[in-house]
């Protein structure tokens, strides 16, 4: 009895590396970045110091039946137990599977404050304001998180302390009082019977996507054919990126819908995949040209708007480089973002450069950089280029007003000064910016961030 188990420990041991041999290095499992085979020396023709420890992590991941182990421990883990394998990925009822990370905008034990929502409110305000000034239509839209409109699947044991939606409801209430342009998709959504988010998938079908387009066209007064209305089936051709990671040995495919004809449009260059940073397509449509900010949600989306307009760009680079406005020739710009990333928009989300505040005098006074309106707290301002314009970053200690905007002023030494509206950061304590000023700053100038304190205009400045 001994022998036997001593041997099949030591064969367990040698199964790893006799399947490498046999049949190569394990492919990556999920959405798990492939790992470089280590090198024994650098690209300058320097000792790789890190070998060893390079050389172990190619290992665990790329060892003989690795995705077929991981399978297997997940499997075991959900039939016995119950519980999920990976972190990211939680079991649902009826086979459904979540991202993990969106449960807590769900549950309300993650929240948008306040100050958060004005931050990203205030951001997408100025952002349109430029959009327009470049004689472009502004559009803002959320794609929903999957528990938003599809809890009944959830854990039975998940306690829900708030509705779904809310957890965005603040961004929208500060969205409206900016005047931002937004097209709400929860609503349609929820209201459709059929199921338009994957189960064993974070995302939306197709036919989630086409009735995302026909919101989205919409909401900018564009005419055209329903893509909803599309005929076509659903097919099992889908692999789930949940599923993925928790069985990537297994060849189960979800439910897609399949168009009974192809879109009609053509890429004006070739695509490696739909997660590509940079998508540029053109169609026979009237519509357009059109500028589109997504993410993974407009994998599927980006295709059916692409048969919606004459032209368009696909972007999923952040910060939104909105110069790309002009850039691009774009009539209409559309920003879509996940709901659970919506506090990545609280974080100086933009480029472009900061819109200038023409009369600032008649704003605060004549004598309001004066000892009596400065702010005591410390100071950090960094300053550095950023193309054509300085890229001027600050926080302080000071907590601003829940809806204060910041700005950036520069004083030369002349005395003459020139104000800015910077993008408001949330930090989540402070007071904090972004801006993007021209890069034509006098030599000796002092630069001063104006906020709103206690209901009283203050400043903080650094020479």
């Amino acid at each position: 009895m001994y022998l036997f188990f001593t041997t099949l420990f030591i064969a367990a041991c040698l199964l790893p590396g006799v399947g490498m041999l046999a049949f190569g290095p394990s492919p990556a499992a999920g959405n798990e970045t492939v790992k470089a085979l280590p090198r024994l020396t650098e690209a300058d023709g320097s000792l790789n110091v890190e070998l060893l420890s390079d050389a172990a992590a190619w290992f665990s991941q790329s060892f003989g039946f690795r995705r077929e182990l991981i399978t297997a421990d997940s499997c075991l883990k959900a039939r016995l137990l119950g519980t999920s394998s990976q972190s990211l990925v939680t079991l649902g009822r009826d086979d459904w599977l979540y991202y993990a990370e969106t449960l807590d905008d769900f549950t309300g034990a993650d929240t948008i404050t306040p100050r958060e929502a004005y931050c990203i409110a205030r951001s997408l305000s100025i952002a349109q304001d430029y959009t327009e000034s470049q004689g472009a239509d502004f559009l803002f839209t959320i794609a929903p998180n999957k528990a938003s409109i599809y809890p009944q699947h959830l854990p039975k044991n998940l306690q829900k302390s708030i509705a779904p939606k809310e957890y965005s409801a603040p961004v929208i209430a500060a969205m409206e009082q900016q005047g931002v342009n937004y097209a709400d998709l929860f609503g349609p959504l929820k209201n459709q019977e059929e199921v338009l988010y994957f189960a064993t998938d974070s995302h939306w079908t197709n036919r989630g996507a086409a009735l995302a387009r026909d919101v989205l066209l919409d909401a900018l007064g564009l005419p055209e054919e329903s893509a909803f209305s599309k005929p076509g089936d659903y097919r099992p051709t889908h692999r789930g990126d949940l599923y993925d990671m928790l069985y990537p040995a297994s060849s189960h495919l979800d439910l897609e819908y399949s168009f009974a004809r192809p879109l009609e449009f053509s890429y004006a260059r070739p695509i490696r995949n739909v997660d590509d940073l940079r998508i540029e397509t053109y169609s026979a449509s009237n519509n357009g040209p059109l500028l589109m900010f997504r993410d993974s949600f407009g994998n599927a989306l980006h295709s059916l708007m692409a048969e919606s307009f004459s032209s368009a760009v696909f972007s999923r680079a952040m910060p939104y480089n909105m110069e790309l406005t002009g850039q691009s020739g774009a009539k209409y710009v559309i920003i879509e973002l996940v709901e659970r990333n919506l506090p990545r928009l609280a974080e100086a989300p933009f480029l472009m450069p900061s819109p200038q505040l023409e009369d600032w005098q008649a704003f605060w006074g004549e004598d309001f950089f004066t000892e009596d309106n400065r702010c005591q707290e410390a100071t950090n301002f960094s300053v550095e280029q950023a193309g054509m314009y300085q890229k001027v970053t600050s926080d302080l200690e000071a907590e601003c007003d829940e809806d204060s905007p910041v700005y950036l002023a520069r004083m030369a030494e002349d005395g003459s000064t020139r104000v800015w509206e910077a993008f408001p950061v949330y930090t989540g304590e402070g007071t904090a910016c972004t801006g993007y000023l021209p890069d034509d700053v006098e030599e000796g100038s002092a630069i001063y961030m104006v906020f709103h304190e206690d209901g009283r205009w203050k400043w903080a400045g650094k020479n």
